[in-house]
């Protein structure tokens, strides 16, 4: 016959790793959908870019509460785009500049790349 304390040791550590990884799959399984915001820097109104703004703060408030899930943010202006390194907070989204003219085929180009985008353009598209 074995030890007890043996059994009993591995008996609780298989049920701690259990618990663990039904802890973790339902994490992943309960997560809300994934998201890649697209952000257009062409120029806006500074009343139109308010708005642009607040739907990212939203969106980012909604990523913290773990109903939705912003997979990585990319602007996207006439001179290209660019992925976001980290994800930007609401107030250095407010602080953007806009400047230049729509691109059509670099947004084009970054919703075909993208999955699920989100789009914050003051273009209407």
């Amino acid at each position: 016959m074995r030890k007890p304390t043996l059994r009993l040791l591995l008996t609780l550590g298989l049920g701690w790793l259990a618990f663990i990884g039904l802890g973790l799959g339902l994490r992943q399984w309960n997560t809300g959908p994934t998201v890649t915001v697209i952000i257009d820097r062409s120029y806006c109104a500074p009343a139109q870019w308010q708005a642009q703004a607040q739907r990212y703060t939203d969106l980012y408030e909604q990523h913290d509460q773990g109903r939705l899930r912003i997979v990585q943010v990319i602007y996207v202006s006439d001179l290209g785009a660019i992925v976001a390194e980290t994800l930007p907070t609401p107030e250095e989204i407010n602080r953007l500049n806009t400047f230049g003219r729509f691109n059509a085929a670099q947004m084009n180009q970054a919703r075909q790349a993208a999955p699920n985008p989100e789009v914050l353009s003051c273009q209407g598209n």
